[in-house]
């Protein structure tokens, strides 16, 4: 499947965006489950999802860079 300029700009937003709300529900998922102390470690909760956030949203604003770098070099 060949995509053209368009499509791959879109395609790097979309995915960049979709990061960026999973990082956003895992944010909120860590407070959540912090604030109901069930049988969790909070420490490690709110250290391994820390990381995964910040590694998605990154990811996320990374993608959404691309994309509109990609959108100056096309045009």
């Amino acid at each position: 499947m060949k995509l053209n300029i368009d499509q791959k700009t879109t395609l790097w937003s979309e995915g960049g965006k979709f990061c960026l709300d999973l990082a956003k529900l895992i944010f909120g998922g860590i407070i959540l489950a912090s604030i109901m102390k069930k049988d969790i470690d909070t420490g490690k909760l709110l250290v391994f999802g820390a990381l995964i956030t910040m590694f998605l949203a990154v990811c996320g604003f990374f993608l959404i860079l691309m994309s509109k770098d990609k959108k100056k070099k096309g045009k």
